[in-house]
Formats: structure tokens, sequence, C-alpha cells
């Protein structure tokens, strides 16, 4: 009787994981395309200097080019079950190796909301979309390009 009610356990967290990647997954296509930043915070002020950068979504995989031609890459993962989403960037290359932002979103049609911690701030990951004073918080507003 242990084991059946062990092997219902197993299949219940296994299918409950596999439901959690196929969500991510869908996710992760609806994401995909060009986007340019349009709104910016950092700390409760605006962030000017990454407004217009550029973020690629393919699969999984991210690419940020910011209009200094600093250059982000790495992979994406995403936990749309949690409300709100949750969005981690595990960079690949560049500047922030080895380094994860930790953060949340928000896709609306081709606007992209995205508020994170920024990578060894030790802040835990935000809750909702706006920035403090001294939250080491960043936000991001993105929109779509039209293909």
């Amino acid at each position: 009787m242990r084991f059946l009610l062990l092997g219902c356990a197993l299949a219940f967290v296994c299918s409950t994981v596999r439901g959690d990647d196929e969500a991510a997954k869908k996710e992760l296509k609806a994401l995909e395309g060009t986007w340019t930043v349009v709104a910016a915070e950092h700390d409760g002020d605006p962030l000017e200097r990454v407004v217009g950068g550029e973020m690629v979504i393919k699969e999984n995989n991210f690419h940020v080019k910011t209009k200094n031609g600093t250059e982000l890459k790495g992979d994406l993962v995403l936990n749309p079950t949690k409300k709100p989403k949750h969005i981690d960037y595990v960079h690949q290359d560049g500047p922030l190796k080895d380094k994860k932002w930790e953060g949340i979103y928000e896709l609306k049609g081709d606007t992209l909301k995205i508020c994170y911690a920024e990578a060894d701030s030790e802040k835990e990951r935000p809750t909702e979309f706006k920035t403090l004073k001294n939250s080491k918080l960043l936000y991001l507003e993105l929109q779509r390009e039209k293909k």
C-alpha cells in the first residue's frame, strides 16, 4: 500500500513539473521577438540611459544590447505559474557572466513589464512592478518591434 501511495505521489509531482515546463515553453514562445526599452526606473528614479536599448528573446535565450553598445547574453528561466510570474536572467556572456537577475514579468499584447533585483544585491525577487529609493530594483517597460 505504501508503494502505491508513493507511486501516486511521484506521478503527481512529475506531472506538475511537466505542466510547469509546458507552461514555461508556451510563455517563452509568446516572449520571442525583439523588444525595445521605452521606460526605465532604478531606485525610484527614471533611468533614461537604458531607454532605447534592445532585448532579443529566442527560445530560452536572451541577448541585450544597450545604447552604448554593451552586450549581455544568457538563458531565460520562467515560472509563469507564480503570481506575479517569475523571470530569471542567467548571464552566460558579457560583463555579468555567471550572474543572475531574479525578477517578475507581465506580458500584455506587445508590452512587456519587468522588475528585477540587481545581480549581487542580495535583494529578494520583487513582488510588484515599482522601485523605491535604495531598493536596488530596476523596472523596465518594453515594446515589441513589429515585423
